[in-house]
C-alpha cells in the first residue's frame, strides 16, 4: 500500500493505463495532432476540478510560460480545444473506462478499505438505480432512447444505471462502472433499466470473486427474471416489493397472516426527543408470482410509527433470498433501506454539488454524452476515495470547511501558480509557511 499522499497518483496511473488500452478510433487520414489521452485527461481534469474554465486558464498559462498544470498534474501533453475534445470522445465508447473503476475497486479491496462497508455476514451492499441525465425534444444521437407522445412529439433521452457500494452509517458511496440504457444491436425492443441491470451483473460478476454481494433495488427489480438472474450470478438481493405489482404474493401473505405463520417483532428507538416504534413482519419461502414455476423468496415489512400520535413515518416491504429470523430481520431491513443512498449520496450529489450531472457538456452523435458522464463519475470517485483514505486530503477538506470553498481554492491556485503535481499542490495548501510555487 503506497503512502496515502500518493493515492491520487495511483488512481491517475489507473486512468492512464485504461486510456492506453483504447485503440484510436480515428483513421490515419484524419488529423491526429492530439492524442486520445490528451482529450480524455483534459476532460477528466475539468470534472475533477469542477470548472469548465480550467482548461482555458491552463491554455493561457501555457502561452505565458510554456508550462501548465494540466500537463504537470494530469499528464496532458497538449491541450485540445473544447471542440476537439468532443470530436475525439464522441468516437470512444464509455465501456472502455470500466477498467479504471474496476482497478480502483480492487485497490480498495486489497487495502481492506471496504471492510467498513460489509454487512449481513460479510456482504457488500450494491445499490442499482437508474437516473436520466439528458432529455430533449431537439438534441439526439444514435444512442438516445426515444419516447413518443400522444401529441406526436418525441423526447430523446439518456439514462444510466449508476451502481454504488453503500452501507448504513457510511456517509460516502463508492461508484462502480455504470451501465447505459441504450439501443442494443440485434434487438428490436427498446432497451430498459432492468435489461441494463442484467447486463451490468453479467459483465462485472467476475470482479467480485470471493466477495459476497447483496444487490439492492426498487420494485422494478423484484420480478422473477431479475431475481433469478441475481441468483444465477451467485449474488444475493434485497428488492422493494409493492402490493400493486405483486398481488399474488400479497394474497399468500393474507392467508399466512390469518393462520399465524407470519412472524412479528416490535422494537423502540429514540429519535431526538421522541420515540419511534418499529414493527417488523416477515415470512420465509413464499411464491414470488402466481405463474409456475415460481421462485420462493423471503418477505419482510417495516412500519415505523411516532409513539406520540401513532402516525406512520416510514413504511416499506422487501423480498430477499436472505433467510429471515428474529435475530437478523432488523439488519436485513436496514440493508434494504440503504437503497436510498444511491439517490441521496450519489445522484443528488452529482446533480447539485458541482458535478452538474444533468448539464449538457456535449452530446455528440455516438458516445460523447456517455463517455463524458463516465469521466465525471471517475472524478467523483477519485474525490470520494481521497476523502475516505487520504489523511492530507481529509485535513484540507476539514480546514476549508465547505465543498465549494475547497474547489474555489484549488481553481484559484492552479490558475496563477504552476505546481509540479498533485502532491506539490496538496503540500502547498497544508503548509504553515509555504514556499510559493512557480508563478505564471
Amino acid at each position: 500500500m503506497p503512502p496515502t499522499i500518493l493515492v491520487f497518483s495511483v488512481f491517475l496511473d489507473f486512468l492512464q493505463q485504461g486510456i492506453e488500452k483504447i485503440k484510436d478510433p480515428r483513421s490515419e487520414s484524419n488529423g491526429t495532432k492530439f492524442k486520445v489521452s490528451d482529450a480524455m485527461l483534459s476532460a477528466f481534469s475539468m470534472f475533477f476540478l469542477q470548472s469548465q474554465s480550467f482548461l482555458e486558464y491552463q491554455r493561457q498559462m501555457q502561452s505565458r510560460s510554456g508550462k501548465d498544470n494540466v500537463q504537470s498534474i494530469f499528464g496532458v501533453e497538449k491541450i485540445p480545444s473544447d471542440q476537439q475534445i468532443r470530436n475525439i470522445l464522441d468516437l470512444i465508447s464509455a465501456n472502455s473506462l470500466s477498467f479504471v473503476f474496476e482497478r480502483i475497486y480492487q485497490f480498495l479491496q486489497n487495502g481492506k478499505h471496504l471492510k467498513r462497508y460489509e454487512r449481513l455476514g460479510g456482504n457488500l451492499l450494491i445499490c442499482l438505480d437508474g437516473t436520466e441525465y439528458h432529455s430533449s425534444s431537439k438534441i439526439s444521437c444514435d444512442c438516445c432512447s426515444t419516447r413518443n407522445h400522444g401529441n406526436g412529439k418525441v423526447t430523446y433521452s439518456h439514462t444510466a444505471i449508476l451502481p454504488v457500494i453503500a452501507a448504513p452509517n457510511c456517509a460516502e458511496v463508492i461508484s462502480l462502472p455504470p451501465e447505459f440504457v441504450t439501443p442494443q444491436d440485434g434487438h428490436e425492443k427498446q432497451d430498459c433499466e432492468t435489461a441494463a441491470a442484467k447486463r451490468w451483473i453479467s459483465k462485472h460478476r467476475h470482479l467480485f470473486q470471493g466477495q459476497a454481494i447483496t444487490l439492492l433495488g426498487d420494485d422494478l427489480y423484484s420480478r422473477q427474471p431479475m431475481c433469478r438472474h441475481c441468483l444465477d450470478a451467485e449474488m444475493n438481493f434485497i428488492f422493494t416489493c409493492l402490493p400493486s405489482s405483486h398481488s399474488s404474493l400479497y394474497e399468500w401473505l393474507d392467508y399466512l397472516e390469518k393462520n399465524g405463520e407470519v412472524q412479528h417483532l416490535t422494537t423502540k428507538h429514540r429519535k431526538g426527543k421522541s420515540i419511534e416504534i418499529y414493527t417488523y413482519r416477515f415470512v420465509n419461502q413464499i411464491p414470488l408470482r402466481e405463474q409456475e414455476p415460481s421462485l420462493l423468496v423471503n418477505w419482510c415489512e417495516l412500519t415505523v410509527r411516532n409513539s406520540v400520535d401513532n402516525s406512520v413515518v416510514f413504511h416499506n416491504a422487501l423480498v430477499t433470498n436472505h433467510s429471515l429470523n428474529i435475530d437478523n430481520i432488523a439488519e436485513v431491513v436496514e440493508g434494504g433501506r440503504c437503497r436510498w443512498k444511491t439517490e441521496n449520496e450519489n445522484h443528488n450529489v452529482l446533480k447539485t454539488k458541482g458535478y452538474k450531472l444533468g448539464h449538457n457538456f456535449g452530446h455528440g452523435q455516438k458516445h460523447l454524452s456517455s463517455t463524458l458522464l463516465s469521466l465525471n463519475l471517475l472524478a467523483f470517485l477519485f474525490h470520494t476515495v481521497l476523502q475516505l483514505i487520504d489523511s492530507s486530503y481529509q485535513e484540507i477538506r476539514r480546514k476549508r470547511g465547505t465543498r465549494r470553498g475547497f474547489f474555489q481554492d484549488i481553481l484559484s491556485l492552479t490558475k496563477y501558480f504552476l505546481f509540479d503535481g498533485w502532491q506539490h499542490l496538496i503540500e502547498f495548501m497544508l503548509g504553515d509557511a509555504p514556499v510559493f510555487p512557480d508563478s505564471c
